[in-house]
């Protein structure tokens, strides 16, 4: 095998897979040096192959690849049944002068591989390995980017040491769409997935953003469930995205003391990318070539990215999921979670006054143009309603009198937050005789933390069940054909710019009754929907930059689809987009009612 496993083409840096996954018959290519020579791979089904077969099928990759290009055309690789005369093909294509080399791929030496998909490939000696294209992660958004030690059975996986050619970057690796083939038993093959760091990956580290923590914390040896279904699927991992430490609500720059917090794309590139799944968000609104990112939500962590990256983002009722269109929210979920889909909309439309209206006007005015188009489609009209005045009228007995803000919901996120970590204070002062350092905002929500007992813990479960039974009663629960009885509007986000240099306060004891806690005490799931964009004057770029403004669906447990179903379904009819693109822009700017500018409304397409 050579040296180096990253070669630089004319167009882009690729990554050569360390995996053999083929032979070449004959004489060996690149024999006493370094490099690997680029190459592409065609199957030849018919002896009647000829140029034109090729040219169509090197244009086919073009149309649907991102790793494949002009520099591995000049090398052709025959795969071939015995019963062609690949003799005469291979004659034909050398008289038309358009391949330098013609090699032949050997059949019978690889029979994990077989047959290989047609792509781009490098080619050593007799060896033929995966091309994986490097893309450089300007947005600092990943921790450790990373590739499958096999790429047939991807259960382990290594650090890729690579980096961008302006040496400041990690470079991220992805393989050639073309390796892959959607499946019944595959449906995820091929798509490429970055996974928040609090994930375990078998072979690479968690750091939980925290140097003291990766001191003492070797390889995990396991993956977490859902990402072994992930890649049981077909999905291919990329890397494991930053977040902020302890996947706590620590926001920039002053609150990230280890790592350097990742880069909104949207606006002047130097808003707020929010905190916890904060790379997942990043990455996803920042590179066209990442399908979609994964992290958690307890209090906002995957709507907060959603909402502040400009992305349709799924608290879910067991992971949190984040993507720039509704088409491939409905693929992941569908193809991972287990919960029932349904086409059947509920005809309640709740409307929480605890939450509304929301203090900026034009951001209000976004969500009443939203909710109007909501009600237009399921044909009902929103219904206003007071959380807390309908438990003021009809309390649970188990409440025991206590006034809905009151109750103790919150205290068993606070004592598990502070307690799971109880193995990694002790263990780090035992070996290094010294506390382990963890930043202001840890250091901060830990000192909360730690007075809270196991019993306010045990107390504080008891009432947030007696609460959710209560929910499910009074305001919004199960049905059996549209899976939830009601889906209710929940505001989100901010619509003033924050910047990354802003100074931010240390955190303070939070309620449950909130919209970044409801959810998480419910056990519902909320659907981010990107709903429009306001302008501002940046002081960075110091021109008109647009921030992005969202609202949320939540419904009840389980209705995940159902959710995904109503966005799409409801802005599709409206003409509205389903999907958002990358970069400092989620829509062009155009004549449509959600883009406020100077109190009028200017439209956007």
């Amino acid at each position: 095998m050579a040296s180096s496993s990253v070669q630089v083409l004319a167009r882009g840096e690729y990554f050569v897979h360390p995996q053999e996954v083929g032979r070449l018959v004959g004489a060996a290519t690149s024999e006493g040096s370094e490099f690997w020579t680029p190459a592409v791979l065609l199957s030849v089904k018919d002896s009647s192959f000829g140029l034109e077969h090729a040219r169509a099928a090197l244009d086919d990759f073009a149309l649907q690849d991102d790793v494949f290009c002009d520099d591995f055309t000049s090398t052709v690789i025959l795969q071939h049944d015995e019963a062609i005369d690949i003799a005469a093909v291979a004659s034909r294509l050398a008289e038309s002068g358009c391949f330098q080399t013609i090699l032949f791929k050997n059949n019978e030496t690889t029979p994990l591989f077989g047959f290989l998909p047609q792509g781009p490939y490098f080619v050593h000696a007799k060896s033929i390995n995966q091309a994986w294209k490097l893309y450089e992660d300007s947005l600092n958004a990943f921790v450790i980017p990373t590739v499958a030690d096999d790429v047939v059975n991807p259960t382990s996986f290594s650090a890729l040491q690579a980096v961008s050619q302006h040496a400041i970057f990690k470079s991220i690796a992805v393989p050639s769409r073309l390796y892959a083939s959607p499946s019944k038993e595959k449906p995820l093959a091929g798509v490429r997935v970055s996974i928040k760091d609090n994930y375990d990956l078998k072979g690479i580290r968690t750091t939980m953003m925290n140097r003291a923590y990766n001191e003492i914390y070797p390889p995990c040896t396991s993956s977490a469930a859902y990402v072994t279904k992930l890649t049981q699927l077909g999905a291919i991992i990329v890397g494991k995205t930053k977040m902020s430490p302890f996947a706590s609500a620590a926001e920039l720059t002053d609150q990230w003391i280890v790592c350097p917090c990742p880069f909104n794309p949207r606006g002047d590139e130097y808003q707020f990318p929010s905190c916890s799944s904060t790379g997942a968000g990043a990455s996803l609104a920042g590179y066209p070539w990442l399908d979609h990112s994964i992290g958690s939500d307890t209090s906002g962590s995957i709507r907060l990215p959603a909402a502040f990256n400009g992305l349709f983002g799924l608290r879910t009722s067991y992971v949190g999921t984040l993507h720039r269109s509704l088409e491939d929210a409905k693929h992941l979920i569908k193809a991972t979670l287990d919960v029932p889909d349904s086409s059947q909309f509920p005809k309640r439309l709740l409307y929480p006054l605890n939450f509304f209206p929301q203090a900026d006007t034009e951001q209000q005015a976004m969500t009443e143009e939203f909710i109007t188009i909501v009600e237009e489609f399921i044909g009902v009209q929103r219904t206003p309603i007071s959380i807390t005045d309908i438990w003021a009228s009809s309390p649970p007995e188990e409440a025991g009198g206590k006034p809905l803000l009151e109750m103790s919901a919150v205290w068993p996120m606070y004592y598990d937050t502070y307690h799971t970590f109880d193995d990694f204070r002790s263990e780090y002062l035992e070996k290094f005789g010294t506390p382990a350092y963890v930043g202001p905002y840890m250091q901060t929500w830990w000192g909360i933390a730690v007075s809270f007992t196991e019993e306010e813990r045990a107390q504080g479960v008891a009432e947030m069940k007696v609460f959710r039974t209560w929910f499910e009663k009074h305001i919004m629960g199960l049905d059996k054909d549209s899976v939830t009885d009601a889906v209710m509007i929940m505001p989100f986000g901010s619509a003033a710019p924050k910047y990354r240099d802003d100074p931010n306060k240390l955190p303070s004891i939070v309620g449950s009754f909130s919209v970044f806690y409801l959810p998480a005490v419910l056990q519902t799931p909320v659907l981010i929907v990107p709903i429009g964009q306001k302008p501002y004057d940046s002081r960075i770029s110091g021109k008109k930059e647009y921030l992005p403004i969202v609202s949320s669906l939540m419904g009840a447990k389980g209705s995940d689809v159902l959710l995904l179903n109503l966005a799409e379904a409801v802005l599709k009819r409206a003409g509205w987009p389903t999907k958002v693109k990358t970069g400092r822009e989620m829509f062009a700017v155009g004549d449509n009612v959600r883009n406020v500018l100077d109190g009028d409304i200017e439209y956007m397409g």
